[in-house]
């Protein structure tokens, strides 16, 4: 693996390299076929895993357990804190985000944050995250992720084993695009439920209706938010599984709402930022809106103002 790219934090090149080369060993048995069938265990979250699940956690950890700067690895499929050294960072991963839609050939990817100083599970928030973001195992190995307040694209060149990085300029782009599964749309909260109708609403003569994607990857919306800009929803609902949210705050809510505040946008779980929520346990689920920093104040004021 060659990475040409130096990151403007103190000492953490070498987490960069580890996340990286772990990246490229999962899309390497990712290409062949291998893993894609379901194990006969789930995650720490109840969800159940498919067989690559567990080899990109196994890689992860493998690779970060290397660098005398890693001082705890948190997964989404692993119990509690496991110390790999004294030093200053974190990281936690959800080591394959969207495993199930990559049974059907949609991108799946994973999704990383790196804490500092943190020593239990509250400090896995959003003041203490310092870089965040994730990769896209797709048609080809892209990473899009902030280092500080920088954000950069990363793309695996896989005849020269070469990853070129640039940085992404001019901010998150700006287009009427949700992101939702609308499937729990009848047990949503009220406010939630007219503020679909009205994101959707063809009468008003005023606005063009969003356009609706939906991947069931995390990773891909994401990737299409970055590129394009507009709104990614994954809320909670009232029914069994759903009633907190279904991501989880630590591995993939905060890693996120951080990458994509560096480009100017925002998040909240409907009330704050996801950057400001506490962290009472890492498998802490969430309610989640991300994207443009207008459209998630429209949030905020829909569920303010709901009568």
């Amino acid at each position: 693996m060659s990475l040409n790219f130096k990151s403007q934090l103190q000492n953490l090149d070498g987490i960069y390299a580890a996340l990286f080369s772990a990246a490229e060993i999962i899309y390497a048995e990712l290409k062949k076929g291998a893993g894609l069938k379901f194990a006969t265990s789930s995650n720490e979250s109840g969800d159940d895993q498919i067989e690559l699940d567990v080899i990109a956690d196994e890689a992860f950890f493998d690779a970060l357990k290397r660098d005398g700067n890693v001082r705890y690895v948190v997964s989404e499929e692993r119990p509690g804190l496991n110390k790999v050294s004294d030093g200053r960072y974190s990281v936690a991963l959800d080591p394959l985000d969207g495993s199930k839609s990559a049974l059907v050939g949609i991108p799946s990817g994973a999704i990383f944050g790196v804490f500092e100083n943190a020593e239990v599970a509250k400090d896995f928030n959003g003041k203490n995250i310092v870089s965040g973001g994730f990769f896209v195992f797709g048609m080809n190995l892209e990473a899009y992720f902030a280092d500080g307040d920088k954000v950069y694209k990363g793309i695996f060149n896989q005849d020269t084993s070469e990853w070129k990085v640039l940085p992404i300029e001019g901010g998150l782009p700006s287009a009427d695009v949700l992101a939702i599964n609308g499937q729990n749309q009848m047990v949503w909260d009220a406010w939630l439920q007219a503020h679909y109708a009205d994101l959707l609403d063809t009468h008003n003569g005023t606005t063009k209706p969003h356009n609706m994607r939906w991947y069931a990857s995390m990773v891909s919306d994401m990737k299409r938010m970055v590129l394009q800009g507009g709104l990614f929803v994954y809320p909670r609902a009232n029914i069994k599984g759903y009633e907190e949210g279904k991501l989880r705050l630590v591995y993939e809510a905060i890693p996120m709402a951080f990458l994509i505040a560096a480009m100017g946008g925002s998040s909240t779980d409907g009330d704050q930022s996801l950057l400001d929520l506490p962290v009472e346990t890492l498998h802490q689920k969430t309610a989640v809106f991300i994207g443009e920093k207008s459209k998630i104040e429209r949030v905020e004021a829909a569920k303010r103002n709901h009568a």
